[in-house]
C-alpha cells in the first residue's frame, strides 16, 4: 500500500513539475505572437490555424481521474460544460462518479454486525477556471470546484451480471467539497482542447460509521477533452 502511495506522490509531482517547465515556453511563444498587429488576440492551435476572436464561447466534454481513498485505487469519470468569457475566465458545472465500487469493499464498517461494504459516490459542483496566455496553443488554465456531494456504503454489488437484490445500505453522508488545480490545457483544434492536470480534493466533514473523516482528502491526477467554442 505504501508503495502505492509513494508511486502516486511521485507521479503526480513530476506532472507539476512538467506543468510548470512548459510555463516560460508558453510565455515565450505567447510574446512572439504578439510581436506583430495581425496576429494579436488570435487563438493559436496546435494542429491547424484559427483566427477567429471569441469574446464570448462555451464548452463540454468528459473527465477522467485517478485517485486513492485509503490507499485504495479509485478512478472518476465525469462531465463538464461552461462558458468562456474573454478567452480568460469561465464558469460551469462539473460532476464526477466513482466507477469502480466493485473494487472498494471496506471491512466491518458496522462495528455491531461486522458488516462490510462497498463505497459508492461522488460530487459535483460549480468550477471556475483562470487561463494564463489562452491565445497560445499550450497554456495553464486554474481550476477550483466549490460544490457538495455523496457518499454512501453497501453491501450491492454488481459483478458479472449477477445483481444482488437483497442489499442494504450500511451508512450515507452529504458533504461539502472544494477542488482548486493546475492544468495544462492544449489548444488540439479551434473546436477541441485537451487538459491534463493535477488538483486536490478537499472534503474534510465526510461522516459515515467507522470512517476517517478526511477518507476522500486526496490528489487527484486528470485528464479532459473539451469541445466548443473557445
Amino acid at each position: 500500500m505504501f508503495d502505492k502511495i509513494t508511486r502516486m506522490k511521485k507521479f503526480l509531482l513530476f506532472l507539476l513539475l512538467g506543468i510548470i517547465m512548459v510555463s516560460p515556453v508558453v510565455a515565450q511563444t505567447d510574446s512572439t505572437a504578439h510581436s506583430s498587429k495581425k496576429s494579436d488576440g488570435e487563438i493559436k492551435t496546435i494542429f491547424t490555424k484559427s483566427d477567429h476572436r471569441v469574446k464570448i464561447g462555451f464548452y463540454i466534454g468528459p473527465d477522467g481521474a485517478y485517485t486513492q481513498f485509503k490507499g485504495r485505487d479509485v478512478f472518476l469519470v465525469g462531465m463538464s460544460m461552461g462558458m468562456i468569457l474573454d478567452h480568460f475566465f469561465s464558469v460551469g458545472l462539473s460532476g464526477y462518479a466513482i466507477v469502480n465500487s466493485g473494487k472498494l469493499w471496506y471491512d466491518n464498517i458496522d462495528e455491531v454486525t461486522k458488516q462490510g461494504a462497498y463505497l459508492y459516490g461522488g460530487y459535483g459542483g460549480l468550477k471556475f477556471e483562470f487561463r494564463v496566455l489562452p491565445s497560445s496553443p499550450v497554456h495553464v488554465n486554474f481550476p477550483i470546484l466549490v460544490g457538495a456531494g455523496g457518499l454512501v456504503y453497501s453491501n450491492w454489488k454488481l459483478n458479472n451480471h449477477n445483481y444482488n437484490y437483497n442489499s442494504e445500505s450500511l451508512d450515507w453522508d452529504v458533504f461539502f467539497v472544494v477542488e482548486p488545480g493546475v492544468m495544462m490545457e492544449l489548444n488540439l483544434v479551434k473546436f477541441m482542447r485537451l487538459d491534463l492536470g493535477i488538483s486536490y480534493r478537499y472534503a474534510p466533514n465526510v461522516q459515515l460509521m467507522n470512517t476517517s473523516p478526511g477518507l476522500i482528502n486526496n490528489f487527484n491526477a486528470n485528464i479532459g477533452l473539451r469541445f466548443g467554442k473557445f
